[in-house]
């Protein structure tokens, strides 16, 4: 990264340009992709759920507004209701022509004799057995006779003149029988056609039908289109006094929700914005701070949308948007860097502080989100790539340019303090009070955390005004809907397909409502039929009418109709009927018959279609009716809530093994950087106790997950394992170097919480339900989080490596601690190898100091034979002071003082427990006040500079002399009357002669 940046500072235009040109191209592929705005995506994926999905798409339960208009008790005749009716019809079609496809609930006459024609046209089609039956009874001759009598009283009557072209057509009513079959399109029977309007058999309500011409997802247009509307209603219930209309739909529902939404973002997170900027501004003073934190976000966002592109071509619009809110996260970075940036301007520090901790984090946070690759739900697949690849970019981009674009104040810099630093240099660990509470709450939470709650009603996260919820209540009532309506959907390859399935579903559905099992169900399989089934009723049609039987029933009716002064030819019409050669149908046929709103049944597109049916059916049998239509084929149970149970279940079940991945994934990820299992452990048991914590609260609080929160989670999951991870190298950083960076790294973690809390936490003040689960998850989350790593984290690192080195002891170590419990004797006392690599344990150079000792442990045993009790030893070049914390293991009699003029190696081992020894001291050079050295050990070649001190020290004091550098020429500490004791090995010891 330091490389990176000075390559960058020393071409800034070419960086420029180069950035620039990599910008444009990934901006221009991210603009490129597709976003699916299905919301059925979050759905898990799998056979049944994919036809689920399909079926979904392509019925439309909700979309239809339902128009009721009621008269009080006052009102005795229904014609007000029918003008109030008419008026608001009329009124839609002059005003709202472009919001409205059509009106149901007026059939005028024509509409009627359309479908009288269709049904008559057609009659086998519309005929089952019981009706045969019934026309097999009309055929008897007394039979006969009583209907051409009632026949002839109806041509008499006033209605004489409407009813006369029916009964010479069909004098058996054998259409009647068809058209019956039509009554089994709505669910109910408690309406009546009055004056051509569907209105309740009581005459005081009045039902009209409107279908949108906009889905519910487009709510800016529903937003005028109900605005507009409410006008209408308002007017008409002014102007018609005792009457009163009113409207209900899910478009409705979807326009407040939308409204409500936008409301309280612009309330909330307009507030939150100015005093999160007010905040960075104040804190950081520079105003451009709030754009240099979002631009690495940004670029990142548009990477990850541009990399998807080039991989999938489309990417579903819910992720991008819970990805958005997720994005966040991803500021961290910028704010760690920022903060470390203003209290320490060095750059190559500023990198070796940061890199590690930052990478660290987006790269656990990175996997965390991938994990969602494995739950079933192409959203969330969606999601975990876009997080991911966005997290891990801002990380980098946020390493690269924060250095390079952040200027620090001249005259503040790390000097200036306000309350965030002031906060930040409180040490909560050391606040038993607090460590108490904390370990209380983890307590609670053991008991409670596991009785949190899944809610899988999305109707629950809507937001529902009390004036349409009334609507609802009232439309309910009206329609007689106090049992349950679910729905059964057929489902083909082919229209004809799925009506053949239909056919079999509504011979079913009749035989369950003849045994009382349903209530009512509304379907077309009466109506609309596969042309198998056709073939076969017009061939039953065939058989019932033989020649002879045709002959029979015309003579009958000559017969029985000349009493009445029927002319023989009268009935010519009915005669040509049975005659008739019938042949199939098809849905264009059906369509055709505008009045019959098959529209509402059928639904096909390229490859697929479905047949719809209604059922009414008690509460409490549904699970019974859902599980008895499992079993059969090519039809799809429809009962919201089911839903919601089945597949949202699935979606917690999911997640469940997504924490499960995430921990050993993150785990592996922490192994990795830190090569040591206990702090892998003690970095990753905080985000446990941070989830019980959190979950313990939420439980006893009643607060429940849902799809919204449950996916926001795995941002504070994140946010905590961030959190983690920079409390423990802040507190490794001091261990190793003793430098104290836990203020900065608590300030960049505060900043976080208050970006976090001022963003998400500010929807608790929201008032829609999602907004508002959303934020609490939040806050309860991220406050747990930030506590659990102020509080117990730093205690527990504080107490197992600081406090320890402090006393002179190693820092927690699991196998040091097995061996003195369980096998003191295998210590060994050779080499002392596991004592003094104790002292580098867990710091950075571990592996170089073990590497090193295992390749001089050899040389430094030799040598230590050659110093004796009682003496003083200084090494030359010491470098991180291993050979001078061997030889304070191997001899415990002697004094040894460490030169290391390199900062960096002589700050970590000032650091090592083993230097709180009185014996043991190290210095950057030879100390002023001359001391008298019995033995002098140059490790390395010495600086003309240092060499004149070591000479002062040989020539005056030093009785022995140890070279370990094979390089170096020692023939002038022969001259000052030493002589060679030992050579081997690349050990030479010379010894002073007497």
């Amino acid at each position: 990264m330091l490389k990176i940046y000075t390559l960058i500072n020393q071409n800034k235009k070419a960086a420029i340009v180069i950035g620039l040109i990599i910008l444009g191209i990934i901006t221009f592929l991210a603009s490129r992709i597709t976003l699916e705005e299905d919301i059925t995506s979050l759905i898990p994926s799998g056979e049944q759920q994919n036809t689920l999905k399909k079926v979904l798409d392509q019925t439309e339960f909700s979309d239809k507004i339902i128009i009721t208009v009621s008269a009080d008790s006052s009102l005795l005749e229904p014609e007000d209701l029918i003008q109030y009716a008419q008026q608001f019809i009329d009124s839609i079609d002059q005003e709202l022509p472009e919001y409205v496809e059509q009106i149901q609930g007026k059939v005028p006459e024509e509409g009627i004799r359309e479908i009288y024609d269709f049904v008559y046209q057609h009659i086998p089609l519309f005929l089952n057995e019981s009706d045969y039956s019934e026309i097999e009874k009309r055929l008897d001759k007394d039979s006969l006779k009583d209907r051409l009598r009632e026949n002839y009283k109806s041509l008499i009557s006033p209605t004489g003149l409407v009813t006369k072209q029916y009964l010479f057509k069909d004098p058996l009513s054998i259409s009647a029988l068809g058209l019956k079959k039509l009554e089994e399109l709505q669910v109910g029977e408690d309406f009546e056609l009055y004056n051509n309007f569907l209105v309740t058999k009581d005459h005081k309500h009045l039902l009209l039908f409107l279908s949108p011409k906009y889905p519910a997802s487009e709510t800016n247009k529903n937003t005028i289109f109900v605005e507009r509307l409410e006008e209408i209603q308002s007017r008409l219930n002014k102007e018609f006094k005792g009457i009163s209309g009113e409207f209900f739909g899910g478009v409705r529902y979807s326009v407040a929700n939308a409204n409500q939404i936008k409301k309280d973002i612009q309330l909330t997170l307009g507030i939150a914005t100015i005093i999160l900027l007010s905040l960075l501004i104040f804190y950081y003073k520079r105003i451009y701070v709030p754009i240099l934190l979002f631009i690495p976000s940004v670029i990142g966002a548009i990477t990850a949308l541009a990399i998807l592109y080039l991989i999938k071509g489309n990417i579903s619009a819910i992720s991008v948007g819970i990805g958005a809110v997720l994005l966040g996260i991803s500021i961290d970075y910028a704010l760690h860097i920022l903060t470390h940036y203003r209290n320490n301007n060095n750059i190559p520090k500023l990198y070796k502080e940061v890199t590690r901790p930052v990478l660290m984090s987006s790269s656990t946070t990175a996997v965390a989100f991938l994990c969602l690759i494995f739950v079933k739900s192409k959203a969330l697949n969606d999601l975990g790539i876009f997080a991911a690849i966005s997290v891990m970019v801002a990380s980098i981009l946020a390493l690269i340019l924060i250095p390079q674009l952040y200027k620090i104040p001249k005259g503040n810099g790390a000097t200036s303090s306000n309350f965030i630093d002031k906060l930040a240099s409180i040490e909560f660990h050391k606040k038993k009070p607090l460590t108490l509470i904390i370990f209380i709450l983890f307590i609670i939470g053991l008991f409670f955390f596991t009785k949190i709650k899944f809610n899988n009603d999305l109707s629950a996260l809507n937001y529902e005004p009390q004036n349409i919820k009334q609507a609802e209540q009232h439309v309910q009532e009206i329609a007689g809907k106090a049992a349950k309506s679910i729905y059964l959907v057929s489902y083909g390859n082919t229209v004809d397909e799925a009506l053949e399935f239909n056919n079999e579903l509504y011979k079913k559905l009749t035989r369950l409502k003849k045994s009382n099992k349903i209530i009512n169900y509304s379907s077309i399989g009466g109506v609309v039929l596969s042309t198998n089934t056709q073939l076969e009723k017009i061939e039953r049609w065939k058989e019932f009418w033989p020649e002879h039987k045709k002959q029979l029933i015309q003579e009958d009716l000559i017969e029985q109709s000349d009493a009445f002064g029927f002319r023989p030819e009268s009935f010519n019409t009915f005669y040509e009927l049975l005659s008739s050669e019938f042949n199939p149908i098809y849905l264009k046929d059906y369509s055709g018959t505008t009045n019959l709103y098959l529209d509402d049944f059928i639904s096909s597109k390229e490859n697929f279609a479905t047949v719809t049916t209604s059922v009414s059916v008690n509460e409490e049998d549904i699970p019974r009716l859902t599980k008895e239509f499992k079993s059969v084929r090519n039809v799809v149970v429809i009962d919201r809530k089911q839903i919601n149970q089945n597949f949202l279940g699935h979606l917690r079940s999911d997640f469940n093994i997504l924490i499960g991945y995430s921990i050993i994934a993150v785990f592996l990820i922490l192994l990795l950087a830190y090569r040591s299992i206990e702090i892998s452990v003690l970095t990753l048991i905080p985000i446990g106790i941070t989830w019980v914590i959190a979950l313990g609260i939420m439980s006893i609080l009643g607060i429940e997950f849902n799809i919204l929160n449950i996916i926001i989670s795995t941002f504070i999951f994140g946010l905590g394992l961030d959190y983690s991870i920079f409390i423990t190298n802040a507190f490794l950083k001091e261990y190793e170097t003793g430098t104290k960076v836990l203020i900065t790294y608590r300030t960049s973690i505060i900043l976080s919480v208050f970006t976090t809390l001022l963003g998400i936490g500010a929807l608790f003040f929201a008032k829609h339900p999602a907004l508002e689960s959303i934020s609490l998850v939040s806050i309860i989350g991220v406050l747990s989080a930030v506590l659990v790593a102020f509080i117990l984290q730093s205690y527990f690192l504080n107490m197992l490596f600081l406090e320890r080195i402090a006393r002179g002891k190693p820092a927690f170590n699991i196998r040091t601690i097995l061996l003195n419990i369980f096998d003191k004797k295998s210590i060994d006392k050779l080499y002392y190898k596991n004592l003094v690599l104790d002292n580098y344990r867990y710091k950075s150079v571990f592996p170089t100091v073990k590497k090193m000792f295992e390749s001089q442990k050899e040389r430094y045993l030799k040598l230590s034979a050659f110093i004796e009790n009682k003496e003083t030893v200084i090494n030359i070049y010491s470098g991180c002071g291993l050979l001078e914390i061997f030889l304070g293991y191997k001899n415990t009699e002697i004094t040894i003082t460490g030169i290391e003029p390199d900062i960096n190696e002589l700050v970590i081992a000032q650091n090592c427990f083993a230097s709180r020894s009185s014996r043991l001291h190290f210095y950057p050079s030879v100390p002023e006040e001359a001391k008298k050295y019995d033995v002098v050990i140059i490790s390395k070649i010495p600086t003309l500079e240092m060499e004149k001190e070591i000479k002062k020290m040989v020539n005056r004091y030093a009785s022995k002399v140890i070279i370990l550098d094979p390089k170096y020429s020692y023939r002038w500490i022969v001259d000052l009357n030493f002589q060679i004791d030992y050579r081997q090995n690349d050990v030479v010891v010379l010894k002073k002669m007497e």
